[in-house]
This record gives C-alpha cells, structure tokens and sequence, in this order.
C-alpha cells in the first residue's frame, strides 16, 4: 500500500497517535496558514499573514523567521490586543 500525508482524525487510534508522539511526528502549530497574526517590531504590532509553518520557523508576508528571531523582535500574537498588551507589560518597569 502506497504511505501518503495524512491529516489527523478522530479515526486515529490511541495506539497511532502515541507512536506519532513517541516518534516526534506529531507537532502543535499555534497559528493558522492564510490567517492574520500580529509581529511585535520597535514595541508596535504590525498585521501580518502567516504565509507558511515549519517546525523551526514562519513564513509572515513572504519572509521566513525563526522562532528566536521573533522572540527576540518581540514576538507573534493571535490578536492586536494580545500584542499590545505584551508591549505594554514589558515597557513597565
């Protein structure tokens, strides 16, 4: 039988999704592809698309991150709230 990508289903069995686990196949993606996200650059969100996801970076706007990189930048957040809020958190002394 020809092996192909599959997406997760509730037809997994526990016996699979721990094997995918155990093996390191199976990873949380914390943002959608073709979704909005807000980067966090000079303490001002600024709306990104997420263009693509790897397990090491990010593709916003066509250019690719890494996590540190966007850790060190100040972040990447689901909303604009959230972003704000972790600019302001982090200019209080």
């Amino acid at each position: 039988m020809q092996q192909r990508t599959l997406p997760l289903s509730k037809k997994c069995t526990m016996e699979q999704l721990s094997a995918m686990i155990d093996s390191g196949h199976a990873y949380y993606l914390p943002f959608g592809v073709n979704k909005k996200a807000y980067m966090v650059v000079n303490n001002k969100p600024n709306m990104v698309v997420v263009s693509d996801i790897s397990i090491f970076s990010i593709n916003l706007n066509g250019s690719w991150y890494t996590w540190e990189e966007l850790e060190e930048l100040g972040g990447l957040y689901e909303s604009e709230f959230d972003a704000l809020s972790a600019v302001a958190s982090r200019m209080q002394p």
